[in-house]
């Protein structure tokens, strides 16, 4: 029931309680801050099964287009709700690690010793936006950003991996951070990243053909009006009050062209809306890999992460936000 479990999250959130009664079924507080959302309820009983919402008739059955989930998506607009969640892992370890290291590296580290193996905290923040496109008409859509806190980098892979992460609400393990994390910074990132997307999106290829196919096809409709209208003007034997007319309806013509000429480009060009829906914090145990790297008399230490959700070895230092272990 992933609608009930979004429920649940966003009204505990908002300092609310939610009590189970029976499968489908729970008793909901409200604060009284939020009440005036909830026809000034501060005590709800919701169902999100249809067969349960029948046999109980006092409930408020919640799906799509509800009202109070109509409502509760209203308040996470306004409020921004924010959450976090502790990973569970089922193994915090890596066999052969110091062989997957030597193949993560790729290029010859001459002798690799790992001077240090220890589990630490990693923490991804993500964040969900509302992208609306605002021209003759108004679209939305959502997108979602990973950042590693890390690294400071955008992460498609736990992105794409999400769903294989199990959670608690509750710290699970107490890892130390291995670096002070800066969420304000990984939340101009990821909007910025956001407004480069919607940008590209607006300037794509097939959007400017179409402007470009409507613009002409306008422009050739009224020239052809224009000309007919000039050649009305120029004939033999009509009267100056005549030709005055047609040259005052020329002009109209091009007047309304130039209207819908304007129009067409504030239907392609319209202003991007991005609006922050909420944000998340994933704290995920991970393991950190202190190494020394000896390559003909040079010494150098470097520092990797192992990502079990994942499966892949990060750097700090690497442009690249993750790259796969190489299986065995």
């Amino acid at each position: 029931m992933q609608l009930q479990q979004f429920v649940t999250e966003v009204v505990e959130q908002l300092g609310g309680i939610v009590i189970p009664v029976e499968y489908g079924l729970c008793q909901v507080l409200i604060p009284e801050a939020y009440a005036p959302y909830f026809q000034h309820k501060t005590e709800l009983q919701l169902s999100f099964d249809y067969e349960v919402a029948q046999e109980n008739p006092d409930s408020e059955f919640v799906t799509f287009g509800s009202y109070i989930l109509e409502q509760l998506l209203e308040l996470i607009h306004q409020q921004t709700v924010s959450t976090m969640r502790f990973a569970e892992v089922d193994r915090l370890e890596l066999g052969n690690a110091l062989k997957k290291i030597r193949d993560f590296l790729k290029e010859d580290p001459g002798k690799l010793t790992i001077m240090e193996e220890r589990p630490v905290m990693g923490v991804w923040a993500v964040f969900q936006y509302n992208v609306a496109y605002v021209a003759d008409e108004k679209t939305e859509s959502s997108r979602q950003v990973w950042v590693n806190l890390l690294t400071n980098r955008i992460s498609h892979t736990m992105k794409r991996e999400q769903s294989r992460i199990m959670y608690q609400h509750e710290p699970v393990y107490t890892y130390p951070l291995p670096v002070s994390i800066d969420v304000p910074q990984a939340f101009s990132m990821a909007t910025a990243h956001v407004k480069k997307l919607s940008e590209q999106q607006k300037s794509d290829p097939t959007r400017m053909a179409a402007m470009d196919k409507d613009i002409n096809r306008i422009t050739t409709y009224y020239r052809e009006l224009v000309a007919e209208n000039e050649r009305r003007a120029d004939r033999k034997g009509i009267s100056e009050e005549k030709r005055r007319e047609y040259l005052e309806k020329t002009e109209a013509i091009k007047l309304e062209r130039d209207k819908q000429l304007q129009e067409i480009r504030n239907k392609y060009n319209g202003q991007i809306e991005i609006n922050i829906d909420n944000g998340i914090l994933y704290f995920v145990p991970i393991l950190e890999y202190r190494l020394l790297l000896e390559h003909r008399g040079d010494a150098s230490e470097r520092i990797l992460y192992y990502n079990p959700v994942t499966k892949q070895f990060f750097s700090r230092q690497d442009e690249t936000s993750e790259t796969a272990v190489p299986s065995l």
